[in-house]
């Protein structure tokens, strides 16, 4: 075995011929843009193993491999910024990066050894998106004619239900090498690229008008940041580094959720997400709570069979008011979600559709996430978190990614461990009221206080001066302080992509949005431009 394999500029090109450009899809741009600002690698690599139930070859397998890179777009792509927009060059053909590795002489102790170190080492070697392809894969021999494919790919190009398309393919390719005859695929009505540009298509300037005025006025008084308490103040810059903690559910709690879930007429789901609210809501206090929610946004049945991301944020409104019993919250939960439904729009969007100013070093809209994946696994431990806090939720397990430097790893235990006892009464005493949940006491810190404002600062100096034209340019309001915060003043992400072209145009290095993120202000952008040595910026 050669072992994990990464694409680095010395590498001689995977692909054949020119790459055809199409626009970024929405969620291309979310994970890119989350994937530059976070260090943690596996957070936007998933790793899946796939078992071959097939009399079939090696060469077999490299051919299904094969045959399924030239069906999907996403896993001959690449993804580059022009002029600050993210692009898709999608190439017409390119070869497999598959490795092989024979563990048929160990003992099935030393096959699960490996085959974990295997994945772990899979899930923290890092893919660059300028180099295709964006995925790679290990072919594992077991015993005689016992095979798996082991399967990581970056999120730009890959989510949950490609997995399973994934799996799907791979199984009826090795079927068909068994039996000689030809694959049975279902058809894919277009490629991704023509997706991402019917997507945008869609969202015309009428249709935005009116997610808009919906979103304003479902979002209208929504506090801009959660009350839960934290262990030590919130910075004014966000270093996205984090950590979890990890729990298994009890066992009879996962044999009664399908039970409860028909009972309350809704999906397993929405029983974790209305205990997860309970939570929120007894060690905040809060009786309106935003929760981000991460969604297929497969609705469009040509995308069903794709391979390819196409995830979307969506905004949950929990109403907690009123001292509900656990029955009505359920109830609250499913209709709120359900009515989202009707008005998705991509997150981007949304933030830049939203008239309220971001404020220093909040994420925008919601702080507070969860996540369900039904039959699916966690994966490798993270290290960097883009929320406060993300409860995650997948076969049997459930774990808290958590930021590191707004909560503490005690903190962190007792949330989990009470979200499992909260889930336990919402199962058992369905009737219970929240006031009348059981969890550990929590103390909340005194708001430290704010450090002082810097003087208000006109641009002076060629540098300042020439980050402020382009600001205003972007952003279309002059600057009168340097010291002003960019996202204060109701820019977004994408806008400070579009800066950093233009700030950037020539050089053969670039600032990142992390330095921005660091220090979002016309002062900060031109200290980062300043060169510190001969060869070197401050950036890098």
């Amino acid at each position: 075995m050669t072992g994990p394999r990464a694409a680095t500029a010395a590498d001689p090109p995977a692909t054949t011929g020119e790459p055809v450009t199409a626009p970024a899809s929405y969620a291309q741009e979310r994970a890119w843009l989350a994937a530059c600002l976070t260090h943690d690698t596996p957070t936007y690599c998933a790793v899946d193993e796939f078992p071959v139930h097939a009399g079939v070859t090696e060469d077999d397998l490299a051919r299904a491999l094969a045959v399924l890179t030239e069906r999907h777009e996403p896993l001959r792509t690449v993804l580059r910024t022009v002029d600050g927009r993210l692009t898709q060059d999608v190439y017409p053909r390119l070869e497999p990066p598959v490795d092989h590795l024979d563990l048929s002489g160990h003992d099935h102790a030393a096959r699960t050894e490996e085959r974990r170190s295997l994945r772990a080492r899979l899930a923290r070697h890092p893919f660059d998106p300028l180099h295709a392809p964006l995925w790679r894969a290990t072919v594992l021999k077991l015993g005689e004619g016992v095979w798996s494919v082991l399967f990581a790919a970056h999120h730009t190009v890959y989510d949950t239900a490609s997995r399973f398309n994934v799996h799907a393919e791979l199984t009826e390719l090795c079927a068909a090498a068994e039996e000689g005859r030809a694959p049975r695929l279902p058809p894919l009505p277009f490629g991704y690229g023509a997706y991402a540009r019917r997507e945008r298509e869609r969202l015309t300037p009428g249709r935005r008008a009116g997610l808009a005025a919906h979103w304003r006025a479902h979002l209208d008084g929504l506090p801009p940041v959660h009350p839960l308490p934290l262990d030590r103040p919130r910075p004014r810059a966000r270093a996205f580094q984090g950590a979890e903690v990890r729990t298994a559910l009890p066992v009879d709690v996962t044999a009664a959720l399908t039970a409860a879930a028909h009972r309350h007429g809704t999906r397993p789901a929405m029983l974790f997400l209305a205990a997860y609210t309970a939570l929120l809501h007894h060690h905040s206090g809060a009786d309106d709570l935003a929760v981000g929610l991460p969604v297929t946004n497969r609705a469009d049945p040509g995308t069903r069979s794709m391979v390819g991301t196409f995830v979307n944020m969506r905004v949950l409104r929990a109403d907690l008011t009123g001292d509900p019993d656990l029955t009505e919250l359920v109830r609250r939960t499913t209709a709120a979600v359900r009515a989202g439904e009707r008005h998705d729009i991509p997150f981007q969007a949304l933030v830049e559709l939203l008239p309220a100013p971001r404020l220093p070093g909040v994420p925008p809209v919601y702080q507070l996430a969860f996540n369900h994946t039904p039959a699916g696994i966690l994966g490798a431990p993270v290290s960097s978190c883009e929320e406060d806090l993300l409860l995650d939720v997948a076969d049997g397990t459930a774990r808290l990614v958590y930021d590191t430097a707004l909560f503490d790893r005690t903190t962190a235990d007792t949330l989990l461990a009470d979200y499992v006892r909260m889930l336990a009464t919402l199962l058992d005493a369905p009737g219970t009221r929240l006031s009348r949940l059981r969890a550990t006491p929590r103390t909340r810190n005194a708001p430290a206080p704010a450090d002082p404002a810097p003087a208000a600062t006109a641009p002076s100096g060629a540098a300042q001066k020439r980050v402020a034209a382009v600001w205003e340019e972007v952003l279309g309001t002059g600057v009168t302080d340097v010291h002003q915060d960019f996202f204060a003043l109701g820019g977004h992400s994408l806008q400070a992509l579009r800066i950093l072209a233009r700030l950037t145009g020539g050089h053969t290095t670039a600032p990142t949005l992390r330095t921005f993120f660091a220090d979002p202000t016309v002062a900060g952008l031109a200290a980062a431009l300043a060169p510190t040595d001969p060869g070197r910026t401050a950036w890098r």
